[in-house]
């Protein structure tokens, strides 16, 4: 995974959007995420809430050529804390569900002459308890993996 990110972002002008609901535990990953990255790496950061569409016009305004999308999302086969790189238009086709909004929706909103390359960084959620706070330690070891990771890649 890390060598596949390294790769695709080599190059381009990224974008990080968070998505996900802070109050359901391991469904707000992609907000805790982007909290977490504040004022340590240079690119731009959105944190999505779980609703994302709102922060389109900013999507747009920062003329990114990737956004990366950081969700909790349900894959076929993954254990929790696992992490899965996902191409926008492969969702439905690994029957992947995040647990907000829908993504491939979302994006179709932007013109295609404008549209960016969209890639999903899904981390597999353990537990989902509406009074959940913060979340699960299979999760949290991925937060922390993938914070690393973006301070290595975005310094």
């Amino acid at each position: 995974m890390i060598d596949e990110l390294t790769r695709r972002v080599e190059n381009k002008k990224v974008l990080l959007l968070g998505v996900g609901n802070r109050l359901r535990g391991d469904d707000g990953l992609g907000c805790f995420l982007v909290n977490r990255l504040k004022g340590k790496v240079n690119i731009p950061l959105i944190d999505g809430g779980n609703i994302p569409e709102k922060h389109l016009g900013l999507l747009e305004a920062s003329h990114p050529d990737l956004v990366l999308v950081a969700v909790a999302a349900d894959v076929p086969g993954a254990a929790s804390g696992d992490i899965t790189l996902i191409d926008l238009d492969q969702l439905q086709t690994m029957k992947v569900k995040t647990r907000s909004t829908d993504l491939s929706l979302l994006f179709r909103f932007i013109p295609q002459k404008s549209r960016p390359e969209v890639l999903l960084i899904a981390v597999q959620p353990d537990n989902e308890m509406p009074d959940r706070k913060g979340v699960s330690d299979s999760v949290k070891v991925a937060l922390d993996g993938l914070e690393a990771l973006f301070v290595e890649l975005f310094k």
